[in-house]
């Protein structure tokens, strides 16, 4: 009996361990599927960003080198190149010191107004950022040129408009909602105003306040703001195209669409080609110090206590709305409103009343394939709208760890490579199977705009509690289940508003386009761009309106979710009840 039961122990014993070895077995399995899946996926990540980015560049590397030092030496020393050097760096630096210094004297000043107020003063200061660059140029030059309407109904124009002066002043209206915007963030999360509190009671002046503890504690967003500003004047296209070559007052970006479109020798192509692996290397050189400081850089934790808004109305108030108002009006509004009188208006010279409306100059436009160029740069706006959220989703969820710091700056560098740099690389790699098709333009869309789907989903994606996922999964939740429950809802807002942001970014694209398309692929900016070069002015200033009016609606579509989002944030939390399989239920807010 008793060897009958120690037998029947060992049994079980052995089936016991027959057991926890199968589960170990199928758990070391499934972690190792696991592994792989990842990898794979890190993978496929790592392969798009070569593809999208380390193609091009390494395609402009190879023709420059192709051409030797000698060849190098001599397109960068020949009297255009060094002239549009020159003026490269001229322009970007002067830009990127009056956009900065505007952008955080207007955050320092909105951000302490009272909110409903500040909401207002938020969008006259960014409104020019939803009116794409050749637009914004070319009613410049219709409200403040010679026989603009500034001239006819005052005599007053703008001197120096085309040329360097107008492209600098230009592009600073462009440049001061992205210095804004990055400087507003950086009070959020950086600014403590225990501090300047402090400060004060020790006796110290405003001026004193803002200089040693305002500022330094601004010192990274202002250092972003800079770079940013640098990186988007150095790469300008559209603005200097309009306003510098009527005065013979060429940049980098416009040498390499000149050179493209006017020269057809091998010479030419390799010349235009160091010039363009040349604006990549200034980028970089702007960029690549800054990353390196930044870096050592310690992150400082989000003070406790928020920017305090006075709600009572001062005399300051009353002089920041002036300021803005006269800024939103003089940058955006007239030029506007030019704009829309152009489009009406029979011909150039008369003036701007009903007596002389007409629709005939949109009719003028679209009548040699506008329609079916706006239908393709809908088409592809929409579809780079919907890959980089997704690429950007991709990158923001798989690349962890280790990973996501070389991932994140590989995705950043498609953006900080100007685009005609970028379209030139892109020609040299795909050239031989896609030149002028639109399949070349749409990968060019998605190489530059990507970092735009994958920021805003980056950092929805940190907000989420780390463990929230792990308890649905422990509460019986499928992976399946736990992302489509727990992480996608948080998500939503934010690949909304990442789509929102690249459909417009693609749709009034100009830089890439005019070098990538070909016959029967213009987009809807090209075709405006060459309409203005034939000297329609009318048409042009209609197909304008037309270009400027979807960006405008998808630009407050994107704002009022942004708004929505961060009012609801302000709400209780919902505390999450993991039941079963199925997922989440959650209670009613009270």
């Amino acid at each position: 009996m008793r060897a009958a039961t120690e037998a029947k122990s060992a049994a079980k014993a052995a089936a016991a361990a027959k057991t926890t070895a199968a589960k170990a077995a199928v758990a070391k399995a499934a972690a190792a599927k696991a592994a792989a899946a990842k990898a794979a996926a890190v993978a496929l990540v790592v392969g798009l960003i070569a593809a999208l980015v380390a193609v091009p560049l390494v395609s402009l590397a190879r023709i420059a080198a192709g051409a030797g030092p000698t060849g190098i030496w001599r397109a960068l020393s020949g009297p255009q190149a060094r002239v549009a050097i020159l003026h490269t760096v001229a322009v970007a630096a002067t830009v990127t010191v009056l956009a900065v210094a505007a952008g955080t004297a207007l955050a320092l000043a909105i951000e302490r107004r009272p909110g409903r107020r500040r909401l207002a003063l938020r969008l006259g200061v960014a409104g020019p950022l939803v009116i794409p660059e050749f637009v914004l140029g070319f009613a410049w030059s219709q409200a403040y040129g010679p026989a603009g309407l500034s001239d006819r109904l005052a005599g007053l124009t703008m001197p120096g408009l085309f040329g360097p002066a107008g492209i600098i002043a230009v592009l600073t209206v462009y440049g001061l909602p992205l210095a804004y915007l990055a400087v507003t963030a950086g009070l959020a999360a950086r600014a403590d105003p225990a501090l300047e509190r402090a400060a004060r009671s020790a006796g110290a002046g405003r001026w004193t306040v803002l200089r040693t503890v305002t500022l330094p504690l601004l010192r990274v967003p202002l250092l972003a703001a800079a770079a940013l500003v640098f990186v988007t004047a150095a790469g300008s296209f559209a603005v200097p195209q309009v306003l510098g070559t009527p005065a013979g007052f060429a940049t980098m970006p416009t040498l390499v669409y000149n050179d493209l479109a006017f020269s057809a020798s091998s010479a030419a192509f390799t010349g235009l080609t160091v010039v363009a692996l040349a604006l990549v290397v200034l980028v970089l050189l702007a960029l690549g110090p800054l990353d390196l400081w930044l870096a050592r850089l310690r992150p400082s934790a989000r003070p406790e206590s928020p920017l305090t808004a006075s709600t009572a109305r001062t005399a300051v108030d009353h002089v920041v709305t002036v300021i803005v108002c006269a800024y939103a009006a003089f940058a955006a509004a007239i030029p506007m409103l030019t704009l829309v009188l152009t489009a009406l208006t029979r011909g150039p010279g008369l003036l701007p009343v009903p007596a002389n409306w007409t629709l005939a100059n949109f009719g003028a436009g679209f009548s040699g394939g506008g329609g079916v160029a706006l239908l393709r740069s809908a088409g592809l706006a929409l579809a780079a709208a919907i890959l980089a959220p997704l690429l950007g989703a991709a990158v923001a969820g798989l690349a962890r760890g280790r990973w996501r710091g070389p991932v994140a700056t590989g995705v950043t560098l498609a953006y900080a490579i100007p685009g005609s740099a970028l379209a030139v690389g892109i020609i040299i790699g795909y050239g031989r199977w896609l030149d002028g098709s639109v399949t070349i333009i749409g990968l060019a869309y998605v190489a530059k705009f990507w970092v735009f789907g994958h920021r805003p989903v980056q950092a929805a994606l940190d907000r989420l509690p780390p463990g929230l996922t792990r308890a649905a999964r422990l509460s019986g939740a499928r992976p399946a289940t736990a992302v489509r429950t727990v992480v996608l809802p948080p998500l939503r807002v934010a690949m909304l508003t990442a789509a929102g942001l690249v459909f417009i970014l693609a749709f009034h694209e100009l830089t890439m386009s005019t070098i990538l398309y070909g016959p029967g692929t213009e987009t809807f900016a090209v075709v405006i761009m060459n309409q203005q070069d034939l000297g329609g002015v009318g048409a042009t200033a209609a197909l304008a309106v037309v270009l400027t009016a979807p960006v405008v609606a998808v630009g407050a579509l994107a704002t009022w979710l942004t708004h929505r989002s961060s009012r609801s944030a302000r709400r209780p939390p919902i505390t999450p009840i993991f039941r079963n399989d199925r997922g989440l239920t959650y209670p009613r807010r009270r």
